[in-house]
């Protein structure tokens, strides 16, 4: 069974609204959304909550820039 997705990518392929496989994180105009747990009044209890309003486009890039360095 295959998976059907109504997520939205721009012309240089970045999410713009759905979800994010990789990060499991919900994005809606390029922001990643509250995680919605009972308990995300705990900091970091899952990457939504760590992510939260933050552009996924800068965060990607960032998390890329980290695993470069790391390989170094």
């Amino acid at each position: 069974m295959s998976q059907v997705s109504r997520d939205e990518y721009d012309r240089e392929g970045d999410l713009r609204n759905g979800y994010d496989y990789e990060l499991q994180v919900w994005v809606l105009g390029y922001k990643v959304q509250e995680c919605g747990h009972l308990s995300s009044d705990v900091p970091d209890c899952c990457t939504a909550a760590r992510f939260a309003g933050q552009d996924i486009r800068i965060l990607r890039s960032q998390l890329v820039h980290i695993a470069l360095e790391g390989m170094s």
